[in-house]
């Protein structure tokens, strides 16, 4: 067991960011919120997936909603109704202790991105360690992205709560996508703001069905993020260096767009290069994360490898709806985790999911190879 150091969460947060692709909540209410918990004297102590033991009970706490504002109806409903000081992360994983009649031993992330900071606040407050391992490996939109789901590791039951002090248990999800219809309804009438606590599973199942040592390489590259600026050196060439990636484009945002399509975030960034060499712009389309770039006809990534915009001078990750027309920034890719890139992983997050063929990864795959 290791308790880490603010500066040491902080890491682990840009780099969960990084890891974010352009979603999995906000960086900047992440570092808030764990620097606002180590001032009140609290730390976090995080655990390798080997000193997991066969019989504790392990669960994922983490937000669902939206970045956008709820609809007018919503937000009157909600208007004068009392707001808990609890996160409501840390209400759900209560309300599915209270429901199991057990204790949670520690809690994993549900992926990485700002969201990991609600793993780290509900491992605090529930006095129990966080596991240096995830089911995703990534930010995901959905909660079948996971790979609780390629090994069928129930969800259910699972709890969710708001920060009004509502509290649902689902005994039963028919699949992940039924659960993830049920968190998102919650939320939307929630004003677009969800706690939930999922998949319980005792240690010996979980150990067979997640990625290990996720936080620390998130904490790793984040490292060498913070460590090229104080150089003075382009945090973009030593973050893909840290994590194993490749720099796409270095340029400047020429248009973003985005809208809330169903709950989603859904939307398109153009990047220009910055060199004149007459080669074309790079397009990221992303559904809450980055998840497919081009340049003209040529697809240079797609999921599930992991795409993040990152500002050029600070080497920070930009959410995709804070994208922006005329910031000038570096686009990166990093491998994915090899479970997504099992038959049955690419079957619950490859290019189908946003309407490619199959192919395209394995045709995207074979040129990496041939250029290596």
């Amino acid at each position: 067991m290791r308790k880490l150091t603010l500066q040491e969460v902080e890491d682990l947060l840009y780099g969960a960011c990084i890891f974010g692709t352009g979603g999995g909540g906000s960086l900047s209410e992440g570092l808030e919120l764990v620097r606002k918990l180590y001032a009140n004297g609290k730390a976090v102590s995080i655990i390798s997936l080997d000193q997991v033991e066969d019989d504790w009970l392990i669960a994922s706490p983490y937000y669902v909603g939206s970045v956008a504002p709820p609809p007018e109806e919503v937000r009157k409903r909600l208007e004068g109704l009392p707001v808990l000081p609890d996160e409501v992360a840390t209400l759900a994983a209560k309300a599915l202790q209270d429901y199991l009649g057990k204790e949670l031993k520690a809690v994993i992330a549900t992926e990485l991105g700002g969201n990991t900071a609600c793993a780290i606040e509900t491992a605090i407050h529930l006095g129990v360690p966080l596991i240096d391992a995830d089911p995703a490996g990534r930010a995901v939109p959905d909660l079948a992205h996971t790979t609780f789901h390629i090994y069928d590791v129930s969800i259910s039951p699972f709890a969710l709560a708001n920060r009004f002090g509502d509290t649902l248990i689902v005994q039963h999800a028919v699949n992940h996508d039924r659960a993830e219809q049920i968190a998102r309804a919650f939320a939307a009438t929630s004003g677009n703001l969800a706690g939930v606590c999922d998949h319980p599973v005792d240690g010996k199942r979980l150990r067979e069905s997640v990625i290990p040592g996720t936080l620390s390489q998130a904490e790793k590259v984040g490292r060498a993020r913070r460590l090229s600026r104080a150089v003075g050196s382009i945090p973009a060439y030593a973050i893909a260096a840290a994590g194993n990636g490749s720099q796409l484009i270095h340029g400047v945002i020429s248009e973003a767009t985005w809208e809330d399509v169903g709950g989603f975030i859904e939307g398109e960034v153009t990047i220009a290069p910055m060199e004149k060499d007459g080669s074309e712009p790079l397009t990221v389309w992303f559904r809450n994360e980055f998840m497919i770039a081009r340049r003209g006809e040529e697809i240079l990534s797609i999921i599930p490898e992991l795409l993040t915009i990152l500002d050029h001078t600070t080497g920070e990750p930009i959410l995709n709806p804070s994208c922006q027309a005329g910031m000038i920034v570096d686009v990166v890719t990093f491998p994915a985790p090899a479970a997504w890139e099992t038959e049955k992983g690419l079957s619950i997050f490859g290019p189908a999911y946003i309407g490619m063929e199959r192919e395209a990864y394995d045709t995207l795959k074979e040129k990496e190879v041939s250029s290596k």
